[in-house]
């Protein structure tokens, strides 16, 4: 590996950044980390699982962690949790996530990991969940947690953000970009806005809101764009550890003269011609066009609303491709297989990818920027975009041996420990530099996205882009989540001036009274590993935007 530790992708004019500055220093002293996020188990996306990841194995280095997740009302849980897994309260849902991660990550949930929630609403336009009404997320956390905060997805975070500036109460704001949001509105062509304008206007709002609201943002790969401020690309998302262990076993076999791998190649991703199917099968036809030696059968495996649809494409196509139903990637039906066909070049970067090297098998993806990570690995094999029947030819080449024993270098690459290992530093500010929030552009910029969340430009504002208007926050509401009213007006407050950062005076008092209560336990009926394990949900590929809604 060029880089073992995948430090970061960073060129040498922006400073060293092993010197960071103190506030930026995340290996220093006793630092306390929050981490925001826009989803929670059991919806299997990839902002719901990473982000409780990487709260779990931060606590587990030693740092205090506070998690703040979103909160959904029951009704709409059944929307996009798996069918019979609703929580009534927020204390069901936080075992559910400790469930998780000690059963299906194999990770523990230990005591410095806090668990706090937001009132949260799914908006079926967006896709997406987003904070309810006038919540202000940046003063939800007491005072007495707040030191660093990481926001996972700045941009959806902050799109309907109003009151305190996060650098105003943080001493240091690190965003952690994950979608590419300007792809998706790119394609979105639905009413009468074009889909180019809607991308030229989320570019802008992207750029407004993280100049307003970040120190640094971590692209996990360089298919996103720049956006103001110091910004810099470093995968720090790791893989699970139960797919690790799968490739450890293979290479075990390998050296004992066995061979693991028995079955030929597969495509996993949900089903949506965006996902990749669109280029799998455009890319064969293209084999075949040129004349290319029978391609072996590959195995697609996904659910979702383009099913039907790719079902017919195959069969007009006559491709070699068998689909099947969504089937988790973890599967033991999944290990035997020798290689993974990957031609998407949607997401920004595929767990499905990191995950089949994780197994030991070979890869065969396209050489784009969402795939730089994963070129240092030995069994990484790349096509040109621009000749995608190179594709079809790498597939026979791949299944003639088998895949290489991964090396421990290349197993620790991959894991959640080196991930946090990469977000450490990548989180860093080089010594001398000055927070973005210093500088009068993000000033601006703030001032801005401020007058945005004043009404009635506020809800114009929601409306355009899909959401609906803000609505108080109901008090049986905020008993429930056991957080005061005074903290989810924002500036109300203080006079409602952008520069004002009046703190919601109960919110220590009302966590501490929380924290010290006797835990609710969890009714019978959700006390079980059994109970959780027929609720799992049926994943369907690589961070689906919805989820497969069957439960196991």
């Amino acid at each position: 590996l060029n880089d073992p530790l995948g430090v970061r992708l960073v060129e040498a004019s922006k400073g060293d950044v092993l010197r960071p500055t103190p506030d930026s220093d995340l290996r220093s002293g006793a630092r306390r980390l929050a981490i925001v996020t826009t989803a929670a188990l059991p919806w299997m996306t990839g902002t719901a699982v990473n982000p409780l990841l990487r709260a779990a194995y931060l606590a587990n280095k030693g740092y205090e962690v506070t998690l703040l997740l979103p909160w959904l009302p029951p009704h709409q849980q059944q929307t996009l949790f798996p069918r019979g897994l609703v929580f009534d309260r927020p204390a069901q849902q936080e075992q559910y996530s400790r469930w998780w991660l000690a059963n299906r990550a194999s990770v523990p949930a230990p005591s410095n990991l806090r668990i706090r929630w937001y009132p949260g609403s799914y908006e079926p336009f967006l896709g997406a969940i987003i904070q309810r009404g006038d919540t202000d997320l940046a003063q939800l956390i007491p005072k007495g947690e707040r030191d660093v905060v990481i926001l996972e997805e700045p941009e959806h975070l902050n799109w309907y953000h109003h009151g305190a500036r996060w650098p105003s109460l943080y001493r240091h704001v690190v965003g952690v970009a994950h979608t590419n949001y300007l792809q998706y509105a790119r394609l979105n062509n639905e009413g009468a806005v074009p889909g180019a304008v809607k991308e030229k206007f989320t570019r802008v709002v992207n750029q407004l809101v993280c100049a307003a609201y970040t120190d640094v943002v971590v692209k996990l790969s360089a298919a996103l764009e720049d956006v103001p401020g110091h910004n810099l690309v470093c995968n720090v998302h790791g893989v699970r550890g139960e797919f690790l262990a799968v490739g450890a076993q293979a290479a075990t076999d390998a050296e004992s003269g066995g061979n693991a791998f028995h079955r030929g190649a597969y495509f996993l991703g949900k089903a949506l011609w965006t996902k990749g199917y669109r280029e799998l099968l455009d890319n064969l036809a293209a084999h075949a066009a040129a004349g290319g030696r029978p391609l072996p059968l590959i195995h697609t495996y996904g659910s979702g609303p383009d099913e039907e649809a790719i079902r017919a494409e195959v069969s007009a196509l006559g491709v070699s491709v068998e689909p099947r139903e969504g089937i988790d990637h973890a599967h033991p039906s999944m290990h035997g297989y020798s290689v993974f066909v990957n031609p998407s070049t949607s997401d920004v970067l595929c767990t499905a990818t990191a995950e089949a090297l994780a197994m030991g098998k070979k890869v065969i993806i396209p050489n784009h920027p969402s795939n730089t990570f994963f070129e240092q690995f030995s069994n990484t094999m790349m096509y040109s975009l621009d000749k995608p029947e190179q594709m079809g030819e790498l597939l026979i080449e791949a299944l003639a041996t088998p895949p290489i024993a991964m090396s421990p270098l290349e197993q620790y690459a991959l894991s959640w420990e080196a991930a946090t290992e990469r977000l450490l530093d990548a989180a860093a500010l080089p010594a001398g530099t000055h927070r973005p929030k210093e500088r009068p552009l993000h000033k601006l910029a703030y001032a801005v996205h401020w007058g945005m969340g004043t009404q009635p430009v506020f809800n114009g504002f929601r409306a355009v882009t899909g959401a609906g208007p803000a609505q108080k926050v109901d008090e049986a509401e905020l008993q429930l989540l056991r957080w005061p009213r005074a903290s989810t007006s924002g500036y109300t407050a203080g006079g409602g001036d952008p520069g004002h950062t009046a703190e919601g005076p109960t919110a220590d008092s009302v966590w501490a009274a929380r924290d010290g209560a006797a835990g609710a336990r969890l009714p019978p009926r959700w006390g079980s590993v059994a109970g959780w394990a027929e609720a799992r949900v049926h994943n369907t590929g690589e961070e689906p935007d919805q989820p497969d809604l069957k439960a196991r």
